[in-house]
């Protein structure tokens, strides 16, 4: 399985050093809330539905600052 950055678009079958993101939706919405904030890669996380990765800290850290001005706005 291919893991893709959601930011950059960048692609890799056995990624090292990246990061993960867990995002819930809310029941009965499009609203989707980050969760949690993984300290690794974990390749089992990874293949959740539920969970969105990042090839760096600066790419999770740019969505996540995304993601808060969405939520805020």
């Amino acid at each position: 399985m291919k893991f893709l950055c959601r930011v950059c678009g960048r692609h890799e079958d056995e990624p090292q050093g990246w990061h993960l993101v867990i995002e819930l939706s809310k029941p009965g919405t499009d609203i989707r809330n980050t969760i949690f904030i993984l300290d690794g890669w974990d390749v089992k996380q990874a293949h959740d539905p539920n969970s969105v990765c990042f090839c760096s800290a600066r790419c999770k850290d740019r969505y996540l600052a995304d993601r808060h001005q969405q939520l805020v706005a």
